[in-house]
């Protein structure tokens, strides 16, 4: 499922996320990244980029994670995350979701 909320990530010394803050839950990162660059919906940013910044604005790195609740007591999720880091801004955000709970119950 598509999210795209701004999230606190801790990266490794290699600048890998190792665990993130989502929804007031902290997630372990338990593998290794699959790391890509996609393109935003330029369509839908407001504004008009500053020249020259176009590449720089429209690519986003993606960084698809399985991790594991490690905060106990709240509604957690336990799957695969993917999370992008905003190359202007430096935010990060989770983009989507795949709740292996659910694909479970859809695909079994």
């Amino acid at each position: 499922m598509k999210v795209d909320e701004a999230v606190a990530v801790e990266l490794s010394s290699t600048g890998s996320p190792v665990r993130f803050r989502w929804r007031g839950v902290v997630y372990g990162v338990i593998s290794a990244p699959e790391i890509w660059v996609t393109r935003q919906d330029w369509w839908r940013l407001a504004g008009r980029a500053p020249r020259g910044a176009g590449q720089r604005l429209l690519e986003v790195k993606v960084w698809r994670v399985d991790a594991l609740p490690l905060t106990d007591g709240a509604r957690r999720i336990d799957g695969t995350f993917d999370l992008t880091k905003n190359p202007i801004t430096g935010e990060w955000h989770v983009a989507s979701v795949f709740d292996d709970e659910r694909d479970q119950q859809l695909w079994a």
